[in-house]
Order: structure tokens, then C-alpha cells, then sequence
């Protein structure tokens, strides 16, 4: 676990963590929020089946109460349907065969005819399930045929409040009521007599919610779900984090100065992306190890570059001042002494230069440039040179003279940096060659030198890079590739290495024409 510095971070939660309980608590939300939905669902849908069944059921009933009344109505027997419930042995025990289920009597033998069609027509009833309340009230609203009724029934009816009486008598009407005991569900159907509506049959039977298991199978089902599910963003969330974390430790130790942490292996992890992520910080580490050591080299140098002739000047005008040397030598070491001071002028020139051109302030002062003429110039002036006793420079010709237009300077500022790299390089052969193209001028500087190391050469380019060979020798700050570069761009051109060997090595200055270079 690294770290927070800052009080801001301190109250951070890590990825891993927040990431994961923050889905598990979205999942959970919504499949919540489905259960419910579909608890709700099934509970409608499960009492609109009820309510169907039990309205099917009371029409049937109905239908066959009616017909109960009219084979009264066509019997021509004088005997009354409540003679008739006391004539029937048994039947005034189970006279809620059409209200509460039980089957029928047998018939008398010594029964009227007219007993006998009524009878009939009471055993063709359905039968009522022992659950269900059934309730008949005339068309003046008071309920009638409680002689019919057993002790249970009226006990059960007791216990319901009076139906509602519907604004339609020909339509069926359902309620939902509630009593002490239960809930109960009770659909009203209208029964005729007389071809005419004559009350309201009434079935009554306790609402079944029986669906307590089916409901906590369908929350511990929720509860599996969202658990199996931030299980799975928790496993996949971790290896997605993991190299984060450790580049987060890594990010730690470099800015407390270790430019080479452990970091993760980025060819095993299948993320383009994080491979990437570790890739790249793997090559910022390097170039920060690289940089860190160009600073502390440039420190030493300039350190060194400095103190040396500063040291060198005030000894020899002090050898001069107290008359320890005398005549030609004193010229001469007051000549040395010249030599120095422009050496630690040119090394301020170049830092202040260089500081301007980073800047984007370099002037440029265009002007027709004879590009053959130039070179002779170039080379003349090196073959004056004595790090250039043993080197042979030669420019290949270009037949027709090629002009070209920008600062003169700059040009022999860039080649000179080249040349002298090149002679720096032990080279004995060096050639220069000019291609004029439609949109650009191109030089190429070739060396037979012993070439630039592979691990150096990603930093040549590099601001106060020296390599290895100049920081041996401590010699100059490292900025002249660099400021041959920024001259070449604020041509509208580059400089480039072409390629390098333990043979030779080719840079090349390119130049914009002025009609491109804007």
C-alpha cells in the first residue's frame, strides 16, 4: 500500500474498492428494484386469476340458483320451497349444497311430483367449495334463505360486511374485503326470476396469498445474483488495478529520486492499453535516469570548463603581473590567456543562444546565399583549424551554382558543428554533398569515423547530452547538436543522423526553400 502525501488524497478510496461496491450497490438497486416490480406483478396477476376463477364460478352458481327458481315457478304443486327443505330428510343440514358443497340428498319416494322437480333441480347444482361464503340478497337488499344456512356459514357471514349493491343490476361487481381474519375476495352476480333480475348472488372466499416462499426464492435469487456478480467485477477489477497500483508505487519512487523501480511485465497483460501505459512509463523512467545523469554530467562539465581557464587565465597574469616571465613568454601566455577568455565566452554565448532559441527567439536574417561559394568558405576555414591537421574535407560538385535564401550564419554554424563533431570522431575522410530539390535543400556531412554507440544515439539530439566519449574528456556542454537543430527548424528544415557505424556516419541538414518554408 503506498502512500498519499497530500491531505487532499488522504480520504481516497482505492480503485479497486470504490469501483466494485459501487457496481455491487448499483446491481443491487436494480435487481431490488426488478424483485419488487415482479413481486408486485405476480401478486396482481395472481389475485386478477383468483378473481376470474372465482367469478366463473359464481356465474355458474348463479345460473344454476336461477333455474333452482324457475322450476318452482313452472311447478304446479303447491308446495313451497321451504316445505320442500323440510320434506327432503336431510337436506336442512345440507341446504348449503349450493352454498357450501356437500352432495345432495336422495329423493323421497313418498315425495309430490312438484317436490320432486324442485328437488332435482337442487341436486343439479354445482357443488361449493367448503372455503367459499355464498350469499343471496333479493332485489331489495336483505339477505333471504338463512333457514338454508348451517351455524359455520352464518358464523363465516357474520364476519363479512354487508356486499355493496351495484349501481347496475345486470352487471357483476367484485370486491376486495378485509376483515379480521383474512382478506377476502367477493364477486356478485345477478340472478333472474320472472325472466327478470331478481337479486344479487353473492361468492365469497379468502384471498389465497400464499406466495411467501416464491417471494424469498425470488430475493435470495437477487441476493446470489448481485453477490456472483461483484465477485466477477472484484476478480476482473483486480487485474485491471493491479498494475495501476504498482505504477503508482513506481510513480513514488521516482519522484524520491529512484528512476529504476520494479514495474510490471508488460508483455503479460492482455490490456493494449495498460501494456501501453507500462510500456511508455517504463520509457519515462529511462529517459529520466538519462536526463538526471546529463544534468549531473553537465554540473561536473561546466564546472570543469570553467574552473580550468578561469584557473589557467589568473595564473598566467599573475605569473606576468609579478615578472615571473618576461618578454615572448609573456606574449605568450597572455595570448593563452585571450584564447581562454574567448573559450569561456563562447561556452556563455552558446547557454544564452541556446536559452533564447528554446525560447523561440531566433532571428533570422534572409539573404541570397551562393550554397557552392559558402561550402569553399566552410572549408577553408576548418582546414585552418589544427584538430583538423589530418583530416581531409572535400565537397562533392554540383555543377550549376545553387542559391538559395536565408542566414548565412546559421548555415556555417550548423555545418561547422557537424564538421567538428565529425573531426571529433577520429575521421580522416569527410564529404560534404548538396541535393537541391523542388521544396528543400539537402547537405549531407559523411565521416569515416568510428561512428556513435546504439545506446547513444536516442540522445544526441539531447540538450547538454556529451556521451560518453565527451564526458571523459569534459569538453564542451553538450548543446551543439541541439542548436544546430533549432537553427535548422527556424529555416523551416531539420537535422537528422542517416545513419552511423563503426565506419562512418552521416548527418544531414535540410533547408526549406522560402516559398515553402512558411
Amino acid at each position: 500500500m503506498f502512500t498519499n502525501r497530500s491531505t487532499s488524497t488522504r480520504a481516497a478510496v482505492p480503485l479497486l474498492r470504490y469501483w466494485t461496491w459501487r457496481y455491487a450497490l448499483i446491481l443491487s438497486v436494480i435487481l431490488f428494484g426488478i424483485g419488487f416490480f415482479g413481486i408486485y406483478w405476480i401478486n396482481k396477476a395472481a389475485t386478477e386469476q383468483q378473481f376470474q376463477v372465482l367469478e366463473a364460478r359464481t356465474e355458474l352458481l348463479a345460473d344454476s340458483y336461477t333455474k333452482v327458481l324457475l322450476a318452482k315457478d313452472t311447478s304446479t304443486s303447491s308446495v313451497k320451497i321451504e316445505d320442500l327443505a323440510q320434506t327432503t330428510v336431510g337436506i336442512s343440514n345440507q341446504a348449503v349444497t349450493a352454498v357450501t358443497g356437500p352432495g345432495s340428498p336422495a329423493i323421497p319416494d313418498t315425495a309430490t311430483p312438484a317436490a320432486n322437480t324442485a328437488t332435482i333441480a337442487f341436486r343439479v347444482m354445482p357443488t361449493v367449495p367448503i372455503d367459499h361464503v355464498v350469499q343471496i340478497y333479493d332485489d331489495a337488499g336483505k339477505t333471504f334463505k338463512k333457514d338454508m344456512l348451517n351455524q359455520t356459514t352464518t358464523a363465516t357471514i357474520a364476519q363479512l360486511p354487508t356486499p355493496a349493491q351495484p349501481v347496475d343490476k345486470t352487471k357483476e361487481i367484485r370486491e376486495v374485503v378485509a376483515t379480521k381474519g383474512a382478506t377476502w375476495l367477493r364477486v356478485g352476480v345477478p340472478y333472474y326470476e320472472h325472466n327478470a333480475v331478481a337479486g344479487t348472488y353473492y361468492v365469497s372466499t379468502p384471498l389465497n396469498n400464499d406466495l411467501v416462499h416464491t417471494y424469498i426464492t425470488i430475493m435470495v435469487s437477487i441476493g446470489i445474483i448481485t453477490l456472483c456478480g461483484w465477485a466477477i467485477v472484484y476478480v476482473l477489477s483486480r487485474s485491471l488495478t493491479q498494475p495501476l497500483r504498482q505504477l503508482a508505487i513506481a510513480a513514488e519512487q521516482i519522484s524520491s529520486g529512484n528512476y529504476t523501480p520494479p514495474l510490471p511485465n508488460s508483455s503479460k497483460i492482455k490490456e493494449a492499453e495498460i501494456s501501453q501505459l507500462v510500456h511508455s512509463f517504463d520509457e519515462m523512467a529511462k529517459r529520466l535516469g538519462q536526463l538526471e545523469r546529463m544534468r549531473t554530467d553537465l554540473l561536473a562539465g561546466v564546472s570543469h570548463e570553467l574552473r580550468t581557464p578561469v584557473t589557467s587565465i589568473r595564473g598566467m597574469i599573475q605569473a606576468v603581473k609579478d615578472g615571473v616571465v618576461k618578454g615572448t613568454d609573456a606574449d605568450e601566455f597572455m595570448q593563452i590567456s585571450m584564447d581562454e577568455a574567448k573559450r569561456l565566452q563562447t561556452m556563455v554565448n552558446d547557454l544564452l543562444d541556446f536559452s533564447s532559441m528554446e525560447a523561440g527567439e531566433v532571428f533570422v536574417e534572409k539573404q541570397s546565399i551562393q550554397i557552392n561559394s559558402t561550402l569553399d568558405q566552410i572549408v577553408a576555414q576548418v582546414q585552418a583549424l589544427p584538430s583538423f591537421a589530418d583530416v581531409t574535407v572535400t565537397v562533392n560538385p554540383t555543377g550549376s551554382e545553387i542559391v538559395w535564401v536565408g542566414d548565412e550564419s546559421h548555415v556555417k554554424q550548423i555545418l561547422l558543428n557537424l564538421l567538428g563533431n565529425s573531426a571529433a570522431a577520429n575521421a580522416t575522410q569527410i564529404e560534404i554533398s548538396v541535393h537541391n530539390q523542388s521544396d528543400f535543400l539537402s547537405i549531407d556531412v559523411t565521416d569515416n569515423g568510428k561512428g556513435i554507440s546504439e545506446s547513444e544515439v536516442p540522445f544526441i539530439f539531447e540538450r547538454y547530452y556529451r556521451g560518453d566519449s565527451k564526458r571523459k574528456k569534459k569538453h564542451g556542454l553538450g548543446l551543439g547538436l541541439t542548436i544546430s537543430r533549432l537553427l535548422a527548424k527556424a529555416h523551416g528544415g531539420n537535422v537528422q543522423l542517416i545513419r552511423t557505424s563503426p565506419e562512418g556516419t552521416t548527418f544531414r541538414l535540410t533547408l526549406a526553400h522560402p516559398d515553402t518554408s512558411a
